[in-house]
C-alpha cells in the first residue's frame, strides 16, 4: 500500500476529482528551478504510481539538467474551469533506475497508446527518445 502525502490527501472524501484525474489526464505541468533561479514549466506525460509521480524525459533537456542540480519541483493538473478543484503536488525528483522503459511498463504503455498514436508516435521510439525515467516523490499535497 502507497505511502506518503500523496496517498494520505488522495483518500480523503472530497479527492475524487484528483483520483479521476491522476488516472485519466494525459498531460500534466512540471516545474523545475533553473541554475539562475528562475522556475521554467513544462507539459509532461506522467502516471500515477504507488504515491509518486513517474515520468519520462528525453536526455540532456533543460529539464534533466535542472533537476540534477535542484530536485526540489512542482507538479499539477489542470485545474477545472473556476479553479474549484485542483491538485498541486510538491516533491523531489530523481532518475529512477529500477523503471523500465516506457514500451515494457505496462500501465503506463495502456495509458498512452491512444495519445501516442494521437501524436504519430511510435511507442518504440518514444521509449528509445524518452529513455530517462524519473519519480517525483511527493512531500507537500495541496488539494481542493
Amino acid at each position: 500500500m502507497a505511502e506518503g502525502p500523496l496517498a494520505e490527501a488522495l483518500l480523503r472524501a472530497d479527492a475524487a476529482w484528483a483520483r479521476e484525474h491522476l488516472e485519466k489526464d494525459i498531460v500534466a505541468w512540471l516545474t523545475t528551478i533553473a541554475p539562475d533561479g528562475r522556475p521554467q514549466s513544462s507539459v509532461i506525460s506522467f502516471l500515477h504510481e504507488e504515491g509518486s509521480i513517474l515520468f519520462y524525459s528525453q536526455p540532456a533537456t533543460p529539464k534533466l539538467r535542472n533537476i540534477e542540480l535542484s530536485p526540489k519541483v512542482s507538479f499539477h493538473l489542470q485545474s477545472d474551469p473556476y479553479g474549484d478543484h485542483y491538485l498541486v503536488i510538491e516533491g523531489t525528483a530523481a532518475v529512477d533506475h529500477s523503471v523500465p522503459p516506457s514500451d515494457r511498463h505496462a500501465v503506463y504503455r495502456a495509458k498512452y497508446l491512444e495519445p501516442h498514436a494521437h501524436w504519430e508516435m511510435d511507442v518504440a521510439d518514444v521509449a528509445r527518445d524518452f529513455s530517462v525515467p524519473l519519480r517525483i516523490v511527493p512531500t507537500r499535497v495541496r488539494l481542493a
